[in-house]
């Protein structure tokens, strides 16, 4: 229990130290663990931030769901981004991120994609955001980490690096809309904590359980724990963007959309 209170007190001090005496917060929220500690972070600190969450028009994810139930628990501000299915202006929002945020693959287009659109809505000057635990964590996608000799050297990689979660595009997205991303899990005391722990020591007996232990009684009051889940895959951005293969910005005829996004980066659309 030791360990897990540990990591309590880092996310309660880092955030403190970086939201100083703000009062009004977001959270860009899936209510998947990771957001669930920096939320659980701020009502610790005695604060109630609003949460952001989005879905495609017709279809409401899991995340949206689950955000609602949290949000009506703690008597929170929840506000829901829809975001409108139009090819033409998903052409454009395409174009824009690559171009502005120089995104070179599919990941972290998709990640990135509603981030705009809920940044249109974002009053507060401060959001926070539990991106990059995946990757101390070794939950994401790029790579099964359960089994790997090198588990520090494939982290120390990914988390330098804006290919693994669009961190580094979606920090300059924010401060361009003069507001300020706090990231904990980008903190360097966070970092060196899990670059401490073996992915076993992390993930089990659950996944992701130090966060799990670490606010346990948060959890175990809501009951919404659930293992990492691909939010583009959830919340059909990958297949809406599947739509992308049929339009204007593949007239050379590609196959991955990765390979259409440097024809964009290159101007050969």
């Amino acid at each position: 229990m030791k360990k897990m209170n540990k990591l309590r007190n880092l996310l309660l001090d880092v955030i403190k130290n970086e939201i100083k005496n703000e009062k009004s917060i977001a959270i860009f929220f899936s209510g998947g663990t990771d957001s669930l500690t920096c939320l659980f972070t701020c009502l610790e600190l005695g604060l109630k931030p609003i949460l952001y969450t989005f879905h495609l028009e017709n279809y409401i994810s899991e995340d949206v769901k689950i955000s609602q139930k949290i949000a009506n628990y703690y008597d929170l501000e929840l506000k829901i981004i829809i975001i409108k299915k139009n090819k033409d202006q998903l052409i454009i929002d395409v174009k824009n991120l690559v171009n502005n945020y120089r995104i070179n693959n599919k990941i972290c287009l998709q990640i990135l994609y509603p981030f705009p659109y809920v940044l249109e809505e974002v009053n507060e000057s401060l959001i926070l955001t539990g991106l990059s635990a995946d990757t101390l964590y070794g939950t994401n996608y790029h790579s099964k980490m359960k089994n790997v000799k090198n588990f520090n050297e494939i982290r120390k990689n990914l988390i330098n690096s804006d290919e693994i979660d669009g961190y580094i595009s979606l920090k300059k997205m924010v401060r361009n809309s003069n507001k300020k991303l706090v990231a904990p899990y980008r903190n360097q005391k966070i970092i060196d904590f899990f670059l401490s722990h073996s992915w076993n020591e992390l993930n089990t007996p659950l996944q992701k359980n130090l966060s799990y232990e670490a606010f346990y009684d948060y959890f175990k009051k809501l009951k919404v724990y659930r293992e990492s889940s691909s939010l583009p895959i959830n919340s059909k951005i990958t297949e809406w963007h599947q739509t992308i293969f049929s339009s204007k910005l593949n007239t050379n005829h590609r196959k991955h959309l990765d390979e259409i996004i440097q024809d964009i980066l290159q101007d050969k659309t």
